[in-house]
């Protein structure tokens, strides 16, 4: 997701923020805190809310690109966190504070850390430093190891529908938003930047698959959609076909036990493109699309 691009004001955050911070003005706050939430709903933002609000910086910059002596930010390379970066993180810790009343990491996409990158931050966990406070964001915490999970106060951001939907309707009037809130799982970040980037109907695009020959130009056009959102919508209208509640006009199933069979290969792809650099995306989308066309025809 592009954090660059979201706005920060995202009202669902605020009681969150503020309970934590209370907290941390009391002298009460843990030295570790897993902020957790599904995915699009803003824990990459309330860690980078919490961050500047710790290190007593303006909110009108954003953390992620602060460069700050006190700061600590971890982002992944591609689809993992490695070990040498967390080594970093260690190293940081231990070290004096500068300018700040603490000092702040911030390791987003958590789950994406590999096994040694893990463990090498377990000893910081262990140990917190004095003054030192670890902001670990994710969607997938389940994805995390128990140790690390076990180890950090759990910060879960609740899903304020109402809210979401309001706040989307004020920066996108007009816009077909239940559309994309079926696409997006509901989640208004991943709405907002579909809609800022002018994504295209992914019901067409599924239809246009399922009628084009040859394959290939359809996949061109999928290639070019956020790999989260794609593969997340499309398993959305794969339960949706299956409950018998299709979104997709001109469309039907053939089988259904085979559209289910491709919803589970679909989630197996769906992983392998979000947790490793090595995987062919366009091989395994022309792969999604020939199983596709097998299972769903036009009518």
């Amino acid at each position: 997701m592009d954090e660059q691009a979201l706005p920060k004001d995202l009202p669902w955050l605020d009681d969150q923020e503020a309970e934590v911070l209370d907290v941390h003005a009391a002298g009460r706050l843990p030295h570790a805190l897993l902020i957790r939430a599904n995915e699009g709903w803003g824990e990459v933002q309330l860690a980078d809310r919490l961050a500047l609000a710790m290190l007593e910086r303006p909110d009108a910059v954003t953390a992620r690109a602060l460069a700050h002596p006190d700061l600590k930010w971890v982002a992944p390379e591609g689809s993992v966190i490695k070990v040498d970066v967390i080594r970093e993180v260690a190293g940081f810790a231990v070290g004096t504070r500068q300018i700040a009343p603490c000092k702040v990491i911030v390791i987003e996409s958590a789950e994406l850390m590999n096994a040694s990158a893990a463990n090498a931050l377990l000893k910081t966990l262990e140990e917190p430093p004095p003054d030192t406070y670890l902001l670990l964001a994710t969607s997938r915490p389940g994805r995390l190891l128990p140790t690390i999970v076990s180890r950090c106060q759990a910060i879960s951001i609740e899903r304020d529908l109402p809210v979401a939907r309001d706040w989307l309707a004020d920066r996108w009037p007009g816009a077909i938003l239940e559309e994309k809130l079926f696409d997006c799982g509901d989640a208004p970040l991943s709405v907002h930047l579909a809609l800022s980037e002018k994504e295209p109907s992914l019901a067409g695009a599924l239809r246009m698959l399922a009628e084009s020959t040859p394959v290939a130009p359809a996949v061109a056009e999928l290639l070019g959609w956020n790999v989260d959102r794609l593969t997340g919508a499309w398993y959305r209208h794969c339960s949706a076909l299956l409950a018998g509640a299709g979104r997709i006009p001109g469309i039907r199933v053939r089988e259904p036990k085979r559209l289910a069979e491709f919803a589970n290969e679909l989630l197996d792809i769906r992983r392998q493109l979000l947790t490793t650099n090595s995987a062919n995306q366009r091989l395994l989308y022309e792969r999604l699309a020939v199983r596709w066309r097998s299972v769903v025809s036009p009518g």
